[in-house]
């Protein structure tokens, strides 16, 4: 990952927990605000980021926890790259990944931010490699605290 490492995507200020939100849009806009407003992305990042969920659905109907990975197709909304994690109090429907038919009701998003079509290749292989191990998806279901949650998401994502 040519220095992209995944330690250095996952910032604290943008990990969330137990957020509450209406639907899947209100959702990502308010994590696409955040990360916004501390500089990683630009001002158009929240409507790339809908746009492409729109038409390429990322939600993952995994065992242990059902999962998002919304991303945007303009890498150019992006500053500086980053993950930002919300686990939510509530599962919020996204739609699935393939045919975007069926709703998922997700338990965590990982929005990603990156610049590069490899990086974020690279960054998509291990996250979706993470939730089909059942170790690291009962770590982060446990995670009580954003560290605990940056601690069990480092220790799978480094290996």
């Amino acid at each position: 990952m040519d220095g992209l490492k995944i330690d250095n995507l996952l910032n604290p200020d943008l990990v969330f927990m137990d957020v509450e939100a209406e639907d899947a849009e209100s959702l990502l806009r308010r994590m696409a605000e955040e990360a916004r407003v501390r500089g990683f992305v630009k001002e158009g990042y929240a409507d790339a980021v809908l746009e492409r969920e729109r038409l390429y659905p990322t939600a993952l109907p995994t065992e242990i926890l059902k999962v998002a990975v919304p991303h945007s197709m303009d890498r150019d909304q992006v500053i500086t790259p980053v993950i930002v994690v919300a686990t939510l109090k509530h599962p919020v429907n996204f739609k699935e990944m393939g045919e975007g038919v069926r709703d998922v009701p997700v338990d965590v998003v990982f929005l990603l931010a990156v610049c590069g079509s490899k990086d974020q290749l690279t960054i998509l292989q291990k996250i979706i490699g993470l939730f089909s191990d059942r170790e690291a998806m009962n770590g982060l279901k446990a995670a009580g605290s954003r560290e605990e949650l940056i601690g069990a998401l480092k220790a799978h994502l480094n290996e």
